[in-house]
């Protein structure tokens, strides 16, 4: 009974991009994302993604090498085909901040291609950009993207799914800056000393996944 119950909970658990990078060996093409190389790490990516195996997993980080280069359409391509083939794309957890060094990273990057915006490419950046917002965790800016898809295509599978996660993932609240603290009272000439002050650290949105 026990085995059975711990394998119950294995299989309940959310693959990471740490299991899908180390099952397809994307160790280097991680490493050339993180150093900013995205037309590298995109052929690596796409090299790896064409040796014979089941490898649908690796779309996921190609379509961000590819947005992150700056070709929005094929990354929207790749993410949808993510979508359709890759049957954990539901539970797969990623974290921006891994392959881009720090969080916010992806964000940017989506709104560069978005300000480029060119003609006949609005569906496929939007579907991408919506993605790219969504790991990030700001779900406001991923339903606008989102939203502009569907007008384009329609609310097909991909938006019904993004809506979905969207809807369960956590609300991104911005920590307020902190005050400068004043400099202590004095009393007779002899500072005193000022109470304690804390702030409370930003908290990092875990990235969920869309669901099927």
């Amino acid at each position: 009974m026990i085995p059975l119950l711990l394998c119950a909970l294995l299989l309940q658990q959310e693959p990471t991009y740490a299991d899908v990078s180390k099952k397809h060996g994307l160790g280097s093409a991680d490493q050339l994302m993180r150093d900013g190389k995205y037309l590298e790490a995109a052929v690596a990516y796409r090299n790896i993604l064409l040796t014979p195996g089941d490898r649908e997993a690796v779309r996921v980080p190609l379509a961000l090498a590819l947005l992150a280069k700056g070709d929005a359409a094929y990354a929207g391509v790749e993410i949808r085909r993510a979508h359709m083939l890759y049957p954990e794309f539901a539970r797969l957890v990623i974290d921006p901040a891994d392959l881009f060094k720090a969080k916010g990273g992806l964000a940017k990057l989506a709104e560069a291609a978005l300000a480029k915006e060119p003609d006949g490419e609005g569906a496929e950046l939007n579907a991408v950009a919506a993605y790219a917002f969504f790991l990030e965790g700001d779900r406001e800016r991923a339903q606008a993207a989102l939203a502009k898809y569907a007008q384009s295509r329609g609310p097909d599978a991909y938006v019904k799914d993004l809506k979905a996660a969207l809807a369960k993932s956590p609300v991104v609240k911005a920590v307020a800056a902190a005050t400068p603290a004043p400099p202590p009272p004095t009393r007779g000439g002899e500072p005193v000393r000022a109470g304690a002050r804390f702030i409370e650290p930003e908290v990092r949105p875990r990235g969920e996944t869309l669901a099927r």
